[in-house]
């Protein structure tokens, strides 16, 4: 074997996502803001209960199986993607803030599944639903620095 076969990676090579991945996490996401809103527009709506609750029944549930979808896309992005472009000081304030975005949805779902009491249910819906609404604006300000950093 030849000493070449061990080079590193380019520059260019080790922050691109691959299409086949980035298609798939742009997919996921997407499913989760387009069911995160629809369950959000049939809340807040006050429709009769009866139309209401297959609407917010299917939109959780399908909102469930997208979340735990993306904790496994971002996890196989960890090496290639994340950690690489940490090391190399690349993009580092847009990925923080999208990273720390993507943390509290995932705290936050699971607080939503697990916690009790009024008081800290309503926080912890508030901050999902901030967070939520949110990270489509920081996920556009993560690629477009990136982008502009060009390879």
């Amino acid at each position: 074997m030849s000493p070449s076969q061990f080079a590193p990676h380019t520059r260019r090579q080790t922050f691109r996502i691959g299409r086949t991945r980035r298609r798939a996490l742009y997919a996921v996401f997407t499913l989760l803001l387009v069911t995160g809103l629809v369950w959000l527009a049939v809340h807040w709506a006050h429709l009769d209960p009866e139309a209401e609750a297959p609407w917010q029944a299917w939109s959780m549930r399908v909102h469930g199986a997208a979340a735990f979808t993306s904790v496994f896309y971002v996890g196989t992005i960890w090496t290639s993607h994340i950690w690489h472009a940490w090391q190399r000081a690349r993009n580092r304030a847009a990925g923080a803030l999208f990273g720390g975005a993507v943390a509290l949805l995932v705290l936050t779902g699971y607080g939503l599944y697990y916690f009790n009491g009024e008081s800290v249910r309503g926080l912890t819906e508030w901050l999902h639903w901030i967070a939520g609404a949110g990270l489509g604006l920081l996920f556009w300000l993560h690629l477009s620095r990136g982008r502009r950093a060009g390879p």
